[in-house]
This record gives C-alpha cells, sequence and structure tokens, in this order.
C-alpha cells in the first residue's frame, strides 16, 4: 500500500449536524424556519444541493445561491470552532500513516472551506496532506 485516502464526513468528522445547523440559521436570516430533517435527504450531496435541495422543496427562492453558500460557511466555521470532534482514532490514524511514509489524501464533496475548517479543527493542517 502507498497511500490512503481519507473521506471527510464520516470518516474523519461527524459534521452533518454542523453544517444542517449553519443552513438553517441562513434560512431564519432570510426570514424562513427549516428544520434540521431536511436537510437528511441531501447529505453527502454537497452544500450546493444541501442547501438548494431544501430551498426547492419550500419553494424557497434563493436569489443568490453562492452568496448564501458563503454565508452558510461562515456560520459552519464559528459554531465549530472548539465543538468539532474528529472520529475515534482518527488523527491518530493520519499520523500513524504519515509516518510510516503513505501518502495521504482528502476526498470531500464539501467545498474546500469547508474541508480547509474541518481540517483546522481536527489539528491536522490541509498541508499535510498530499491531495
Amino acid at each position: 500500500m502507498r497511500g490512503v485516502i481519507f473521506d471527510m464526513d464520516g470518516v474523519l468528522v461527524l459534521s452533518e449536524p454542523f453544517i444542517a445547523e449553519a443552513a438553517i440559521r441562513m434560512f431564519a436570516e432570510k426570514g424562513f424556519t427549516v428544520r434540521e430533517e431536511e436537510f437528511r435527504p441531501f447529505i453527502g450531496m454537497g452544500e450546493d444541493r444541501f442547501i438548494g435541495g431544501v430551498a426547492e422543496r419550500r419553494g424557497i427562492a434563493l436569489d443568490h445561491p453562492a452568496r448564501d453558500k458563503a454565508r452558510t460557511y461562515e456560520i459552519y466555521d464559528e459554531i465549530i470552532r472548539g465543538q468539532l470532534r474528529p472520529t475515534a482514532g482518527a488523527v491518530d490514524f493520519i499520523r500513524a500513516c504519515r509516518s510510516r511514509g503513505l501518502k495521504l489524501a482528502v476526498a470531500s464533496g464539501a467545498d474546500r472551506v469547508k474541508v480547509d475548517a474541518n481540517l483546522r479543527e481536527l489539528g491536522v493542517p490541509r498541508s499535510g496532506f498530499d491531495a
């Protein structure tokens, strides 16, 4: 084996409740009440679909989807600080792989801004990965 590819959400961290809360707050800022369970069908599809899918199902017009997603990530970054935890053994396994000289990569359907925020909270910089 020459390398390991880590999936971000569900393997390194469990971030879905946090991104759902961030999206709920973003929708609330726009005057809409949505619930966490409304996001479940869109888990793992990336934030464009995660946010857009709920908006579509609820008939909410997002005039500026990119701006709404950026705002969701701003809120996400605020709420994960000191709260997001790695899954059990994840950080130790990353370090063990690195110490054995294995190439490391992170895979995610999320945007890089979310991946970077998650890695920051894990205490594992993106520079510690090869891809």
